[in-house]
């Protein structure tokens, strides 16, 4: 398919994106230290589930996007969705239709493997108005402001291996979330740039806690497993733990009591964008994406 000029669209494979994660680094995350394989691993690595698109002027590549599919829990049962992200050209390519004619396709691609909907992370959201998509809920984030040399007195520590299981049991109970196996998990668990911390009692793990994801979410709490009342004993002390005397919190919707059980360190922050929503069947009921499965 010709998109502008002489350049092509192609579906391509693992193998073939591999031979350019370097570069699809340079344009996503510029200057970051971790590189897209390591900021959306189910994307990108190797035991990832990742669909690509890209545009070929020869061999050279001049526009990307890619997309996975997952079962989501809504608060009306499970919905099958696209998370679609990674969406970049050359500057010099830039301003010729190539992005648009890319998620047009890639939407299409989605349609045929009959996902609800399509939801899309992007800081430019009038190229995807464009073709469909809508502004989803916006996202609330808490400000965690905590003294770093109060003693604490919850037993908190880092997340290792064994508890990868057990982790994937408090994942698979919250009310709203994409779904998961253990496979899976213990794969995002391992995430270069991620702090996981965890909330131990009487020899077992009660809560957990995720910050960091590659390149992406430093400094920001973005995944929580266990009850309301043990994430707020675990994210203080697991910001003494980690030296964060300052932290963002992305509040799940579904969590209402977490900012006043977590009390006087937590201030309000400003409202944060969710995801675009472009759907293709039905409505979306009420649903929550983890920052380990943000694409």
């Amino acid at each position: 398919m010709t998109l502008a000029a002489t350049a092509e669209l192609r579906r391509i494979d693992r193998a073939t994106v591999a031979r350019y994660l370097g570069q699809l680094s340079d344009w996503l995350l510029p200057g970051a230290f971790y590189g897209v394989h390591h900021t959306w691993p189910q994307l990108y690595r190797s035991d990832g589930d990742g669909h690509f698109l890209s545009a070929f002027v020869g061999d050279r590549m001049v526009s990307h996007c890619a997309f996975r599919t997952a079962t989501a829990r809504t608060d009306q049962g499970p919905r099958r969705v696209a998370l679609l992200g990674s969406v970049a050209t050359d500057p010099q390519w830039r301003r010729r239709g190539l992005a648009s004619q890319l998620l047009s396709a890639a939407v299409a691609q989605c349609r045929r493997q009959r996902v609800t909907a399509v939801l899309l992370w992007t800081q430019n959201p009038d190229l995807y108005r464009r073709i469909g998509f809508v502004s989803g809920p916006r996202e609330q984030a808490y400000s965690l402001e905590i003294d770093p040399h109060q003693p604490s007195t919850t037993q908190v520590r880092l997340v290792t291996i064994d508890d990868h299981r057990r982790l994937h049991e408090l994942h698979e109970q919250k009310e709203v979330a994409v779904e998961r196996d253990v496979a899976t998990m213990t794969g995002l668990l391992t995430t270069p740039g991620l702090w996981t911390c965890v909330l131990e009692q009487h020899d077992r793990v009660q809560a957990y806690a995720c910050m960091g994801k590659g390149a992406d979410l430093q400094n920001w709490w973005h995944e929580f497993g266990g009850s309301d009342d043990d994430v707020a004993a675990l994210l203080p002390a697991a910001a003494r733990l980690l030296r964060r005397p300052a932290s963002t919190v992305l509040w799940p919707h579904y969590r209402r009591p977490l900012p006043e059980l977590l009390g006087p360190p937590v201030k309000q922050a400003d409202p944060t964008p969710g995801p675009m929503i472009k759907l293709l069947e039905g409505d979306l009921p009420g649903f929550w994406i983890d920052g380990l499965d943000s694409v």
